[in-house]
């Protein structure tokens, strides 16, 4: 009978087997290692390089740049020479004339202005025609011409006032006239303006005026062109026909006179008192303005034709009662007033100057006080008081 194995044995062959499995297993790892190629290759690990930042260096503040030289000033261009005035331009309308007329003397001529005197003659060869009062709150005219050799006839004529005389002198003008009241008369004579009365070889009586009727005879006086330049140089001893050297009208005329920003004046009505006014009115066709008043066109019986007038001024003065028993009036006519100026169908407030009785008329804006400018062409100035006014339309 087969002895049991004792347990030291049973545990030796247990760990002989083990061992053995250990072995063969190995073994397999081994020759499964060494015959099989692996699909892709294990990766290389990758490098890892440390490198050190050093600390930047603070960037240096820049350099300033240089301030530049500064270039010098052009040197400014010299001013163009003013455009001297031409002399071959009529002083009181800016429009063209013969050189040689330019500086002569203008010719004023005092016309009645009543209803029964119309048409008056030689108006629209005028320069400039003034309107104003006289006795009973009724006008009286004024035509100034730079040039009166080729009017044929001017009329019809009547009386000077003080006030006349002084709006001549501002042109350095002469005057024809038939009569004058005691104080026109006394301002002609101690002022030396030079004068042609009634009586004078360059007025006469035309029988054509009004035929047949008492008033005719008062409002028959007229005067021509051919007889002033006949007789004036015969009339007074070294008569001065041109004006001295430093007189200066100081009117300024541009080809459009329409002033800026002004407000319409299509149609104005002048107002010279209760019982009398003039209209103008304007034609935007001719860029002229025509006069109408008593109800009627105002027209010049040398060839029917409407005087026309370019500007239109309205100076207010203080107007007064004279006291001389006559009902006669004074007008200021140095110093400063306010007044209107018309042109291109506007109007703009002006203020006048005068500084004397020697001096011409100025105009300047009442909005800046800029000097006005004229339109070329001729004047019309009504001074009314300064009680009146203008309805402008």
């Amino acid at each position: 009978m087969e002895k049991p194995k004792s347990l030291f044995t049973r545990k030796s062959s247990q760990y002989a087997i083990t061992l053995l499995i250990g072995v063969i297993c190995i073994a397999l790892l081994t020759v499964s290692a060494c015959s099989s190629t692996p699909d892709e290759p294990e990766p290389t690990p990758e490098l890892v390089i440390v490198v050190e930042t050093p600390e930047p260096e603070p960037t240096p503040e820049p350099e300033p740049e240089p301030t530049p030289e500064p270039e010098p000033e052009p040197e400014p261009e010299p001013e163009p020479e003013p455009t001297p005035v031409p002399t071959d331009v009529n002083p009181l309308t800016g429009m063209p004339m013969d050189e040689e007329l330019t500086r002569n003397r203008p010719v004023a001529v005092s016309l009645s202005n009543v209803s029964e005197a119309l048409p008056m003659n030689g108006p629209s060869r005028a320069d400039i025609l003034y309107e104003f009062l006289v006795e009973g709150g009724w006008t009286r005219m004024l035509a100034i011409y730079q040039d009166f050799t080729g009017v044929p006839k001017a009329g019809s004529i009547r009386s000077a006032r003080h006030y006349t005389a002084e709006i001549v002198e501002s042109y350095d003008g002469v005057i024809i006239h038939a009569g004058g009241s005691p104080r026109g008369m006394e301002e002609i004579r101690n002022r030396r303006i030079p004068s042609f009365d009634e009586g004078s070889r360059v007025q006469y009586r035309d029988q054509n005026r009004v035929p047949g009727r008492r008033v005719a005879y008062l409002h028959s006086v007229v005067a021509t062109g051919a007889l002033v330049e006949r007789h004036f140089p015969t009339t007074y001893d070294n008569l001065r026909l041109q004006h001295e050297d430093n007189f200066e009208l100081g009117l300024t005329f541009v080809d459009d006179g329409t002033p800026a920003g002004g407000s319409s004046a299509n149609e104005a009505v002048i107002r010279f008192s209760g019982a009398k006014s003039t209209t103008v009115t304007y034609n935007s066709g001719s860029g002229v303005y025509r006069l109408r008043q008593f109800n009627r066109d105002f027209i010049d019986a040398n060839d029917n034709s409407h005087p026309e007038f370019t500007n239109v001024l309205v100076l207010q003065s203080r107007v007064s009662p004279l006291g001389d028993g006559g009902g006669r009036v004074d007008i200021v006519t140095t110093g400063k007033g306010d007044g209107y100026f018309l042109n291109g169908g506007r109007y703009v407030e002006i203020e006048w100057h005068r500084a004397n009785k020697e001096a011409p008329f100025r105009y300047t804006l009442k909005e800046d006080g800029s000097e006005l400018e004229l339109g070329r062409g001729r004047t019309f100035i009504a001074i009314i008081p300064t009680t009146q006014d203008v309805e402008f339309s």
